[in-house]
């Protein structure tokens, strides 16, 4: 084997890890076994954006789900030709799992604001995950549930009728 080889292996094995290391912080998937855990880190893939760089777009479908590993990015939704900025993600941000379990049309665009690293699932790798597992769908389902009623409390406790602003803390919510 040659030098080169060694790097592309330790490489591998040293972004393996440290996807391994992501995905037991994220809540979604704090239910299911560390096998499927594993799988999660192999299959995924890490994408590098720039600033003003669309890591998804609004009205699309791209079967992905994103965790922002580094940098940070804005949700944008336009609307009446308009674009509004509606929040900004940092790392340690984890959009998108519904995307994975079924066919879902993004409401919203995400747009780098900084030099970005996220890592990104499939939802074909996740399929072939579901497969080998197919209790796990059921178990990321409880974690967005609770993550929905969560949202929606803070959301109601935050409600103030005199405000029109409130709204803004209900949309993203289809990005869980």
């Amino acid at each position: 084997m040659n030098s080169r080889m060694d790097t592309t292996d330790a490489d591998n094995k040293s972004e393996f890890s440290a996807n391994l290391n992501v995905f037991r912080q994220i809540e979604f998937f704090s239910g299911v076994s560390m096998d499927v855990i594993k799988l999660f880190a192999f299959l995924c893939k890490r994408q590098s954006y720039k600033p003003g760089d669309a890591i998804f777009l609004q009205d699309e479908d791209d079967q992905c789900a994103y965790y922002i590993l580094s940098g940070a990015a804005k949700l944008v939704l336009k609307k009446d030709e308009k674009d509004y900025s509606i929040r900004e993600y940092k790392a340690e941000s984890y959009l998108g799992v519904l995307s994975l379990m079924a066919p879902m049309v993004k409401q919203f665009s995400l747009v780098a604001t900084a030099d970005t690293t996220c890592i990104v699932m499939t939802r074909n790798a996740f399929a072939k995950i579901a497969d080998q597992f197919p209790d796990t769908p059921l178990k990321i389902i409880r974690a967005i549930g609770q993550r929905i009623a969560t949202a929606e409390r803070k959301c109601i406790m935050e409600f103030e009728p005199e405000k029109k602003e409130d709204l803004r803390n209900l949309l993203g919510i289809s990005l869980i």
